[in-house]
């Protein structure tokens, strides 16, 4: 202490914990998000003594997918951001534990980029306020597109509009008996924005209209905890899983007949609803707890057996809940 104040203490590393996301959830494209309990990733961003720029370290069970070029890495692209942004010229170090299955459907560079806003936003000693951190880190993401970036920051529920008028979001705390199985294939999509070219042809006024319908009574359900009408609801995409289905986007072979025959039978017979995570090819089964675990079980099941026989087979079986947890500081120094 000097003369009455503090001495300011530079920090040199921030540890930061940022859960995965859902996005999409049946008919909410680009509109809905989810912070996931599990999977997530850590993520360390530290000063470089006279370095210059950013370097990039990853390990992890994913870290074979995961680029190591700060020009193409989603955490360096927001910390060159942040670095422009601040007007210094210190060197940094990125520590990413690819712990999120990539191009997965569960916003693996999404929480990157959220969790090096946070971090950065420490270490370049920076105040950002909320729609700050959402625009940079979603500029590290293809199109912009804030909806895994938006759940991996503030956790919970989130419905966006992201216009050219600008940033519109609301955050919603879901229900807390609401249930959640990922059912990771084995296939890969080459990218999001591969996926995304793929929807070359625009909705027929029906399918805008159901789209729409229902994704307002998935918002009102979510906030009400009405779990009937959001498992009734959050299956039945009009128009964009149908597309990515018939081009083969979510197994080789599996089309759209495949993939509601198994919405009609999971929720018909177990109670369960089944929408494709992102833009896939994850499955993601939403349940209400209070229901007990047998019928989940047998959901889980039923479409790993289905996974593993039509759309080229099953990588992992991930049992989680939704976060209202966002980035998080775990460690600094």
């Amino acid at each position: 202490m000097i003369a009455g104040k503090m001495l300011h203490r530079l920090v040199k590393r921030v540890s930061v914990r940022v859960p995965s996301s859902t996005a999409n959830l049946g008919p909410g494209f680009d509109a809905f998000s989810m912070a996931l309990e599990e999977p997530h990733l850590e993520l360390v961003v530290e000063r470089v003594e006279g370095g210059e720029g950013v370097v990039v370290d990853v390990y992890g069970p994913y870290r074979h997918r995961v680029p190591t070029d700060p020009h193409r890495n989603a955490a360096a692209k927001v910390l060159l951001k942040l670095a422009e942004k601040s007007g210094g010229t210190q060197g940094l170090r990125v520590v990413i534990d690819a712990s999120i299955p990539v191009a997965k459907g569960l916003g693996s560079s999404g929480a990157e980029a959220a969790g090096a806003v946070v971090a950065g936003e420490r270490i370049l000693e920076m105040v950002l306020n909320e729609e700050e951190r959402i625009r940079i880190a979603a500029s590290a993401e293809p199109g912009s597109h804030a909806d895994n970036v938006i759940a991996s920051l503030l956790g919970g529920f989130n419905i966006i509009d992201n216009s050219p008028a600008g940033l519109t979001y609301l955050n919603i705390k879901p229900p807390d008996y609401i249930g959640l199985v990922i059912l990771v294939p084995v296939v890969e999509k080459k990218s999001t924005d591969e996926a995304r070219k793929i929807l070359t042809s625009p909705p027929t006024l029906t399918e805008y209209s159901q789209a729409l319908s229902r994704s307002s009574l998935i918002s009102a359900a979510l906030a009400l905890g009405r779990m009937d009408l959001l498992l009734k609801l959050i299956p039945f995409d009009p128009f964009i899983e149908k597309v990515r289905a018939n081009a083969g986007l979510y197994g080789p072979g599996y089309r759209w007949e495949h993939l509601l025959e198994e919405k009609k039978k999971l929720l018909s017979e177990y109670g369960v609803a089944l929408c494709i995570s992102g833009s896939g090819p994850s499955r993601l089964l939403i349940y209400d707890v209070r229901r007990g675990v047998e019928k989940i079980e047998r959901a889980v099941e039923y479409l790993s057996e289905r996974i593993e026989r039509l759309a080229g087979g099953l990588e992992k079986v991930i049992y989680t809940r939704p976060t209202t947890q966002g980035a998080k500081i775990i460690e600094e120094h």
